[in-house]
């Protein structure tokens, strides 16, 4: 494998310093029309994905962050990624397209199934593990003004943010805490939430057993959230070169956790699994369009100028936005989510009444 043509270390060319770095960003990534529904129906192969990757930041350079404990560096860069370029509601996580939804309606699908199960008329409360910047809190809060929400994450320059958006909810908080160690005055919850943060979990038992303790008899806990395949070891070595430089590429650095796992910990912590369903054909436009948006930065000349200068974890997010449609649907040219190396899938536990 070539070594990196990425420098996280060099200085900064005179015209992306600051606040012009901002603006070119913005101009870099704006892609006419709504990119939800222009599908990108002719990715890269896998093979030249990879090499794509392994000519601009070198595979091995990626991958030598394996297991490492890199989650606060990749918020802290990626914070003007995830708050200004990604999405214009500032979700942090995968669009799920059906039926023709609108781009918004993908971004808050995983909200959405959430708002199903709060139809009481009052006294209800939902927690959301990793809620990042709070769009699905502001949401949810917005849509369901007789619920509490109370979402938590690690990250203070996150919640100082979600906390912004929510000074005119009476009926919504964030505080800055960590699930791995979730504080002992939250109080008990109706609906516990989680949408593609138990993947950096070290400790899956004890979370699950935390989360139970927290729910009320008959509350239930959703988890949306991205798994490695039973046999992933086994699949092709480029598929699963792939997967690991996308787990790494996110901060998921141990790697996704195997599907059943959580399962497993939800039932050992006393909770009836509800359901446990793969949704990873949901993901297809989303991932389609982030692979179309991403090959720009490894053929655009202004593109690869441009990312070539950002933070280490920042630049990397395009690894990622690469690689997630052949982690999900394969190396092939038509999208298999059964080719794929993990699955995007949606588990419901709930807690005996």
């Amino acid at each position: 494998m070539k070594r990196s043509l990425f420098r996280p270390d060099a200085s900064l060319p005179e015209y992306i310093i600051g606040r012009p770095m901002n603006i070119e960003l913005k101009s870099l990534l704006k892609i006419e029309g709504n990119i939800g529904h222009k599908l990108y129906s002719d990715p890269a192969s896998l093979q030249k994905s990879l090499s794509l990757i392994d000519d601009f930041f070198g595979i091995e350079d990626i991958l030598a962050d394996s297991n490492s404990d890199i989650v606060n560096q990749y918020y802290k860069q990626s914070l003007r990624g995830y708050s200004q370029l990604y999405n214009r509601w500032q979700c942090m996580h995968v669009a799920l397209h059906e039926n023709g939804n609108s781009e918004k309606q993908a971004y808050f699908a995983q909200a959405a199934e959430i708002s199903n199960y709060l139809s009481e008329p009052t006294g209800l409360r939902v927690l959301e593990l990793g809620c990042g910047l709070g769009a699905n809190v502001v949401q949810l809060a917005t849509q369901h003004d007789n619920v509490e929400f109370v979402g938590i994450d690690m990250m203070p320059q996150y919640v100082k943010r979600a906390n912004v958006k929510l000074r005119s909810l009476e009926n919504a908080s964030v505080i800055c805490a960590n699930y791995e160690t979730l504080p002992a005055n939250l109080g008990t919850f109706d609906v516990i939430f989680a949408v593609e943060t138990l993947c950096y979990a070290t400790d899956l038992d004890r979370v699950a057993a935390k989360i139970a303790h927290l729910l009320r008899p008959g509350g239930r806990v959703v988890v949306f959230d991205a798994h490695r395949k039973l046999g992933f070891d086994t699949l092709a070595p480029d598929l699963v070169t792939a997967t690991r430089l996308y787990e790494v590429a996110t901060a998921v650095s141990q790697g996704f956790h195997t599907e059943g796992a959580w399962e497993s910990s939800f039932a050992t912590a006393g909770l009836n699994i509800v359901m446990s369903e793969d949704i990873t054909a949901k993901t297809l436009h989303g991932l389609s369009s982030l692979h179309n948006r991403s090959m720009k930065a490894y053929t655009d000349k202004k593109w690869r100028l441009t990312i070539k200068f950002m933070p280490r974890y920042l630049a990397r997010n395009t690894v990622a936005g690469l690689l997630g449609y052949h982690v999900c649907f394969g190396p092939n040219e038509q999208p298999d989510p059964d080719q794929g190396a993990v699955r995007y899938q949606k588990i419901v536990a709930q807690k005996p009444s």
